[in-house]
C-alpha cells in the first residue's frame, strides 16, 4: 500500500542542511523570484483602511467584526472599476493580472541584482509560512460566519412573500441556502476544516487542496448569482494552489503509480533560545486569537442577539405573520383595494422581531446587496443609479450602545424590488403605541406614529399618522399561509 511520509526531526535537521546547499537552476530561481513575490504581495494588506482599523481597535468593545476585518482583507486594488457588479465585479480580475506584471518586473530586477545566491530554500519556507497562515485564518474566519449561521440566515417572512423575479440573484441564492440551518453549518465547517489543516505543516498540502476546491466553488457560485465576491474567492483559490504546489508532483506520483513517496520539508534551525521562543509565541498566540477566541466571539454574537443579518429587538408577542388589509382609511375616507395604489397598503407583515412591513405600489431605492462591496462612483455623489449608502452599520451602533436594529437592514431590505417598505418599531405595550421608522437608509426620514389593538382572532387594528402627516386607520386579518420552500426542507423524505 502506498503512503506519503513527512520528514520530522532529527532527520529533518540533517535534510534541511542538505536542502540549503542544493543549487537551484536559473529557471527555478527566476520562477521563485516572480511567483514568490506575487504570492507574498497577495498576503500583505495594501490599503490604508485596513491599518486605520487595526491600529484604532477599541479592545474594550471588540466584536466578531473586528476579528473578521483582520483576516478578510482583500487582494491589492491597483484599479477600481465601478460597475453594477460592485467593486469586485468580473472586470476587477485585472488587479490580479496587474500584480503578476508587477511581480515579473520585480523578479527580473531581482535577477539582475542577485547573481550569487544558489537557492532560496529559506526564503521559500518563510513565504510559504506567510501564505499558509494568511489562508488558514481567512478560511477559518469566513467559515465561522456560516458555522454560526449569520451570513446566510433563515429567510424572513417578507422574503417568503416576495416573488422570485423581484429578488436579486444573490438574495435568491443566500435565502435558499439559509432555509436549511444544518446545510449552512456544513458549509461553514467545509471552510473551517481546510483552515485548521493549514495550521500544521504536515497537513498543509491537504488543507491547501481543500481550500482551493472550496473557494473555486465559491467563485463559480458568485459568478452564477452575481454575489460580488468572486475575485476575493479566486484570490483564496490561488493561495491554496500555491500551498499545494510544493508537493503536487509527489502526490500525483502516489495516485498514479501507487508508490510510496517522501515529502521534503525544510525546518529552520534556531541557534539561540529567543528565536525559538519568539517563533512558538507568535505561532500559538496567533492561532489562539484567530481560531478559538474568534469562534468564541462569533458564538457569543450568535447566541446573545448580535447577529449582523438579523435584528435583535423582540417584536409584539404572537403577531408574526402575513396579514391581509381588509380595510384602509385615509383621512377618514375608506380607500378600496387597487393594485396600482401607491398609498393604500396591499398587505402587511409582522416579523418575529420589531419589524413591520407593508406593500404598496411605490418603488424605492434599495440596497442591491452586491457582496460586501457597496457601489461608489468617484466624484459623483448624485449618481443614484450606482451609488449606495452604507446599509450594514449594526456593529458601529452596537459599540455606541445604541439600538443596532436600524443598522441591520441588508438581509431584510437589500436585494429585493422596492415595493415593500420596512419599518423598525419601538412599542409601548402599556399605552399600545408604536413609533416606526423606515429601515431603508435612502428613506430614513419616514416615520409613523400608530396606536395598535390586538384581538384574539388574528385581527390587528392600527390607527395614527403616516409619514405624510395623513391620518390612517388599518384593519388587518392574519393569513394562515404555508411556504413550500420551508415546509419541504422540514418534512421527512418518503421512501418508495
Amino acid at each position: 500500500m502506498s503512503q506519503i511520509e513527512v520528514l520530522e526531526n532529527p532527520i529533518a535537521k540533517e535534510e534541511a542542511i542538505v536542502e540549503t546547499k542544493r543549487k537551484w537552476t536559473a529557471t527555478q530561481k527566476l520562477a521563485f523570484r516572480v511567483f514568490g513575490t506575487y504570492f507574498f504581495l497577495l498576503c500583505i494588506p495594501a490599503y490604508a483602511a485596513f491599518y486605520n482599523h487595526l491600529f484604532n481597535l477599541d479592545f474594550s468593545k471588540l466584536t466578531y467584526h473586528d476579528f473578521q476585518s483582520v483576516v478578510a482583507f482583500w487582494p491589492p486594488q491597483f484599479v477600481l472599476i465601478e460597475s453594477e457588479e460592485g467593486v469586485f465585479g468580473f472586470l476587477n480580475y485585472i488587479n490580479l493580472i496587474i500584480l503578476i506584471v508587477v511581480s515579473i518586473v520585480i523578479g527580473l530586477i531581482w535577477s539582475l541584482l542577485d547573481k550569487k545566491t544558489e537557492n532560496y530554500t529559506k526564503l521559500y519556507y518563510w513565504f510559504h509560512v506567510v501564505v499558509r497562515y494568511r489562508l488558514a485564518f481567512g478560511m477559518i474566519g469566513w467559515g465561522l460566519k456560516k458555522a454560526f449561521p449569520m451570513q446566510m440566515v433563515y429567510p424572513t417572512i417578507g422574503m417568503f412573500n416576495t416573488p422570485f423575479i423581484d429578488m436579486a440573484e444573490k438574495k435568491l441564492y443566500w435565502s435558499h441556502v439559509g432555509v436549511s440551518f444544518w446545510y449552512t453549518v456544513f458549509l461553514g465547517f467545509a471552510e473551517i476544516l481546510p483552515g485548521l489543516l493549514l495550521l500544521n505543516k504536515r497537513t498543509a498540502s491537504f488543507g491547501g487542496a481543500l481550500a482551493a476546491v472550496v473557494c473555486f466553488n465559491i467563485v463559480l457560485a458568485n459568478h452564477a448569482f452575481d454575489a460580488g465576491v468572486a475575485v476575493p474567492a479566486a484570490y483564496f483559490t490561488l493561495l491554496g494552489i500555491f500551498i499545494l504546489w510544493k508537493d503536487i508532483k509527489k502526490i500525483y506520483k502516489v495516485i498514479s503509480t501507487n508508490e510510496s513517496v517522501q515529502l521534503d520539508r525544510y525546518y529552520p534551525i534556531y541557534t539561540v533560545n529567543w528565536q525559538k521562543y519568539l517563533r512558538v509565541g507568535v505561532k500559538y498566540v496567533s492561532i489562539f486569537i484567530f481560531a478559538p477566541l474568534a469562534a468564541a466571539f462569533w458564538g457569543y454574537g450568535f447566541f446573545y442577539g448580535n447577529n449582523y443579518n438579523l435584528p435583535s429587538t423582540q417584536g409584539l408577542t404572537n403577531t408574526a405573520g402575513l396579514y391581509q388589509v381588509v380595510k384602509f382609511e385615509l383621512n377618514g375616507q375608506e380607500i378600496p383595494y387597487n393594485p396600482v395604489d401607491s398609498i393604500r397598503w396591499h398587505d402587511a407583515i409582522f416579523e418575529n422581531w420589531s419589524t413591520l412591513s407593508y406593500k404598496t405600489n411605490r418603488m424605492a431605492l434599495v440596497d442591491r446587496m452586491i457582496g460586501y462591496s457597496p457601489l461608489r462612483v468617484k466624484g459623483d455623489n448624485k449618481n443614484t443609479r450606482l451609488n449606495q449608502v452604507n446599509t450594514q452599520d449594526s456593529d458601529k451602533l452596537f459599540k455606541l450602545k445604541k439600538n443596532r436594529d436600524l443598522g441591520v437592514t441588508r438581509w431584510e431590505v437589500g436585494g429585493m424590488a422596492g415595493n415593500r417598505s420596512y419599518f423598525f418599531y419601538e412599542s409601548d405595550v402599556i399605552n399600545h403605541k408604536l413609533v416606526l421608522q423606515n429601515k431603508n437608509k435612502n428613506h430614513i426620514d419616514e416615520k409613523l406614529n400608530l396606536t395598535y389593538h390586538i384581538k384574539d382572532d388574528g385581527h390587528i387594528s392600527l390607527s395614527g399618522v403616516n409619514h405624510r402627516a395623513d391620518s390612517i386607520a388599518v384593519e388587518l386579518t392574519k393569513v394562515n399561509k404555508k411556504y413550500p420552500l420551508a415546509e419541504g426542507r422540514r418534512s421527512k423524505v418518503q421512501q418508495f
